[in-house]
């Protein structure tokens, strides 16, 4: 599968674990990000750690959950106490420019401050929060492939092209 190809179908799950199934954004990346990629976290502990950075940390409205669970997923797989992960300079590094480019595409990094505009319209709110959701994923998803390609060989496809919740266990 080409790499183009693999992004959009990753970013399509999150999607859809956001949209269809009531995960919020962090939920949503880390569980995809990890289950595809063999991050090496059981479904349920990747659902369990993200769950507090749902509405910016716990509701307080501060840093994204698409970036924080973005971050998180960066860390599992590239940061320095990762085997074959990268220094950490150049981790930091990166995970600065996911920060940087989130921060410059969206106008902030602030849950609190990218939902004010759509505050008190739950419809609405929830079309935002999936766009940066959409966004997020493939920020994170295009640095890890660019950094670490080889995690593309052992992708979970079935996890990919399946539809229902991400805790269903799946049959070929």
């Amino acid at each position: 599968m080409d790499r183009r190809a693999l992004i959009q179908q990753v970013v399509d799950r999150v999607v859809n674990c956001y949209d269809k199934h009531g995960l919020c954004c962090s939920e949503s990346v880390m569980v995809v990000m990890n289950r595809v990629f063999a991050g090496g976290l059981a479904d349920r502990a990747a659902l369990q750690m993200g769950a507090g950075f749902c509405h910016g940390i716990g509701g307080a409205g501060c840093s994204c959950g698409a970036l924080t669970g973005s971050v998180m997923m960066l860390s599992t797989f590239l940061g320095h106490h990762q085997k074959g992960g990268l220094t950490k300079r150049e981790f930091q590094g990166i995970v600065k420019c996911l920060h940087d480019d989130f921060r410059k595409k969206f106008g902030s990094t602030c849950c609190r401050v990218l939902s004010k505009k759509v505050k008190g319209d739950k419809k609405a709110h929830h079309a935002n929060c999936l766009m940066l959701t959409k966004g997020g994923a493939e920020m994170a998803v295009t640095l890890l492939l660019k950094f670490r390609p080889d995690v593309a060989d052992g992708i979970d496809e079935l996890f990919l092209k399946n539809r229902e919740h991400p805790l269903t266990p799946l049959t070929g």
